[in-house]
C-alpha cells in the first residue's frame, strides 16, 4: 500500500540543507521569479519534480543526462506529492502557463487498449531576453546565467513535502542567500533578507 504524502513526510526529520558545494540542481531563476510566488501547489511541485528530474543530474560539462521523461499519475503521487485528484489540473496549469510542454498526452485504460503514459518536458525560451513577468513567460530562459545552484534538498524535502506557504518562504532566502550566477560565472554571497523582502518577493 502507497503512503499518502502526508503520511511519508512524518517519517522525515529534516536537520538543515548540506552546504551548496554538491548535491545541488542548476536551477533556473525563473522557478523562484515566476513558477513559486503566483502558481498552486500542485503546479509549483510537478514543475519542481521536473526540474529536479533534468537538471540534478547531469554529465561532466554540466548536460543534462536526460532531456525528456515519461511519467505516470501513480509516479507524481509517490515522488511529486500531488494528490491524485490535483494531478491532471496541476499538469495543465504547468502547461498552460508555459512550464512543461506535452509530447505524448496519456491514454487511459479501454476497452482492448492498454493505458499509456504522457511524455513530457521542461519549456526551454531561447529568446536573449529574461522574462520574469508571469503573463510574459513562454519557457525557462536557455541562455547562459541567471540559474543558481538549489541544493536537492529543497526539492526532495521542502517542494515536496511541505506546505506552499513555507516552500515561497524557504524559497525566497535560498534564492537571494545561496548567490547567484553571471555571465563570468558562479558566484556565491552571503545575504540577509528582511520579512518585508520575503512578504514582497514570495508574494
Amino acid at each position: 500500500m502507497n503512503q499518502s504524502p502526508r503520511q511519508d513526510r512524518e517519517t522525515i526529520t529534516f536537520t538543515g540543507f548540506a552546504a551548496p558545494t554538491s548535491n545541488t540542481t542548476y536551477t533556473p531563476n525563473q522557478f523562484f521569479d515566476v513558477c513559486l510566488p503566483h502558481r498552486s501547489r500542485g503546479c509549483v511541485r510537478i514543475v519542481a519534480y521536473m526540474l529536479r528530474k533534468t537538471l540534478g543530474w547531469s554529465d561532466a560539462s554540466g548536460n543534462p543526462l536526460r532531456e525528456q521523461f515519461t511519467f505516470t499519475y501513480d509516479q507524481l503521487i509517490r515522488e511529486a506529492g500531488v494528490n491524485r485528484d490535483m494531478i491532471k489540473s496541476a499538469i495543465d496549469e504547468s502547461i498552460g502557463y508555459g512550464f512543461i510542454r506535452c509530447l505524448k498526452a496519456p491514454s487511459p485504460n479501454r476497452s482492448g487498449i492498454k493505458a499509456s503514459s504522457g511524455l513530457y518536458e521542461l519549456r526551454w525560451d531561447e529568446d536573449s531576453q529574461y522574462i520574469k513577468d508571469p503573463k510574459e513567460f513562454r519557457g525557462f530562459f536557455a541562455g547562459e546565467g541567471n540559474r543558481t545552484y538549489i541544493p536537492n534538498q529543497f526539492f526532495d524535502v521542502v517542494v515536496r513535502h511541505e506546505a506552499l506557504l513555507m516552500t515561497k518562504v524557504v524559497g525566497a532566502v535560498a534564492r537571494f542567500s545561496i548567490g547567484f550566477v553571471t555571465k563570468w560565472g558562479h558566484r556565491r554571497q552571503h545575504a540577509a533578507i528582511s520579512l518585508t523582502d520575503i512578504q514582497r518577493y514570495a508574494k
